[in-house]
């Protein structure tokens, strides 16, 4: 009878690593994600989404890939990157690379990142956090011909909390905030 029991558990044990070994896999398989942002004369732009393996910490990552070349143009160190959109935002006719995260919790949030790209290179030249549940756009609404960066935020520094947007515009390298 203790033969039949340790032979059962034994079997029971087996079973279990290779259904564990299997689910791992495949959960591995679902937490990592590449999709093209854009592709130009650079080179294909793409976001790399990966979840820590048992955690709910992001290893996101943009990536530029030409050819067999693949560079990492930026890390998100722990945050999930939401969006990203690469526009002309000063008109010099080189794009700039603007990225947006979740910072995670409960307050929804979001940080945001613009790199520049300076001899080839992209170089971040802005960061700012703190906008609760905000959303970018990148777009020319007063129809000047340069788009803006705008960002929609939930303003909880007042009460009753209130909808506002931020406008930054590129001028001479710098992202300003637009009064």
């Amino acid at each position: 009878m203790k033969k039949s029991i340790i032979s059962k558990f034994a079997v029971f044990s087996l079973l279990s690593a290779i259904i564990a070994f299997s689910v791992s896999d495949s959960l591995r398989a679902a937490l990592f994600e590449q999709s093209d942002i854009s592709a130009g004369e650079q080179g294909r732009l793409i976001l790399e989404r990966r979840q820590a393996d048992d955690s709910f910490a992001r290893f996101d990552r943009v990536l530029l890939v030409n050819g067999s070349d693949t560079i990492e143009v930026f890390a998100s160190e722990g945050r999930a990157i939401e969006q990203v959109f690469e526009e002309d935002l000063d008109l010099d006719g080189s794009k700039e690379i603007l990225i947006q995260m979740d910072l995670g919790g409960s307050g929804g949030f979001k940080e945001f990142a613009l790199l520049r790209n300076i001899d080839g290179n992209y170089t971040p030249i802005w960061e700012e956090s703190g906008f609760c549940a905000g959303n970018a756009i990148v777009e020319d609404r007063e129809g000047s011909g340069q788009p803006n960066l705008y960002i929609e935020y939930a303003d909880t520094e007042v009460t009753p909390v209130r909808e506002k947007t931020a406008v930054f515009t590129l001028e001479n390298g710098e992202l300003k905030r637009v009064e």
